[in-house]
């Protein structure tokens, strides 16, 4: 079962948001250090002052999975697409939040 639609979401409200904003950002995947590799990796690409030991990973119930949440500064609405679209094409990832 696939959680993760991996064609970018165009009903997000965009005319309300106010730039540059905070903005938290969930990630869930499979338990795992490839994960939160691949994740900095990602986040560091589109912001590449960010601090990898700034995020918060909690283990699911089971230990099946992680949650990693990022608070992130986005200057731009193309930021938001242009990570999300890279966060989509990561195989590890399963939803993003």
């Amino acid at each position: 079962m696939t959680l993760f639609n991996r064609t970018p979401s165009r009903e997000l409200q965009e005319h309300l948001w106010v730039f540059p904003m905070d903005y938290p950002i969930k990630l869930i995947g499979d338990a795992g250090d490839e994960l939160r590799i691949a994740v900095v990796e990602i986040l560091v690409k589109h912001f590449p002052e960010f601090d990898a030991q700034s995020i918060s990973i909690t283990p699911s119930r089971t230990g099946k999975y992680h949650s990693i949440t990022a608070q992130l500064r986005f200057e731009e609405l193309e930021q938001v697409h242009a990570i999300y679209a890279d966060l989509a094409a990561c195989p590890l990832i399963k939803t993003a939040l």
